[in-house]
């Protein structure tokens, strides 16, 4: 007879195989800082040990554990949100732009590489295409929470927007309508920057 533990131990062991892996890339795009999306990933590992009971598929495991991974980013990014706004209430304290702690200079090779062909690029061109990736990262921040991780999800992990409405425990239509919303946003913001 299989005990509930044996179950823990085996997902623990699944998830920390491969889907750790990437549960900490878009924790890590999606937070724009390790500690953050540390933090995310092993909540989120610990949640699903604790809750695997609720998982119907076994062979479902590793789309169910980002989806608790990228429901922990959407609370830390309105926790951030939260922590900003009352920033901006006390008294001498301007607006806050970045996270705390955000990791600015960290290199996203992988999105990079992806959305802007970085690894095959000139050296000058590749300068070029880092800062113009990381204006756009910086512009992603203004963006909700939700159109922020349709977008990530979507271009920087090249997942289908199927997955990306389940991830976000949404309607197909309502996930559609983050990403057009979110690119629509971020290229007025581009525009106005020119």
């Amino acid at each position: 007879m299989v005990t509930r533990a044996d179950g823990r131990g085996r997902l623990l062991a699944e998830l920390a195989d491969g889907p750790a892996r990437k549960a900490y890339a878009i924790a890590y795009d999606l937070l724009g800082n390790r500690a953050e999306a540390e933090e995310a990933v092993q909540e989120a590992l610990a949640r699903a040990c604790e809750s695997i009971g609720d998982l119907r598929e076994p062979s479902a495991a590793q789309g169910w554990y980002l989806r608790i991974v990228t429901t922990m980013c959407l609370r830390t990014l309105r926790r951030r949100k939260l922590r900003r706004a009352l920033i901006g209430w006390l008294p001498g304290q301007g607006p806050v732009d970045a996270a705390p702690n955000q990791d600015v200079a960290a290199p996203r090779e992988d999105i990079a590489e992806r959305m802007h062909g970085v690894a095959d690029a000139v050296p000058d061109a590749a300068l070029v295409s880092q800062q113009a990736l990381r204006d756009l990262m910086s512009r992603m921040t203004s963006l909700s929470a939700q159109q922020r991780t349709a977008l990530v999800l979507r271009y920087g992990h090249d997942l289908p927007v199927s997955v990306i409405a389940e991830m976000l425990g949404v309607e197909l239509a309502t996930a559609k309508t983050h990403l057009v919303r979110g690119l629509a946003r971020l290229r007025d913001m581009m525009e106005d920057h020119r």
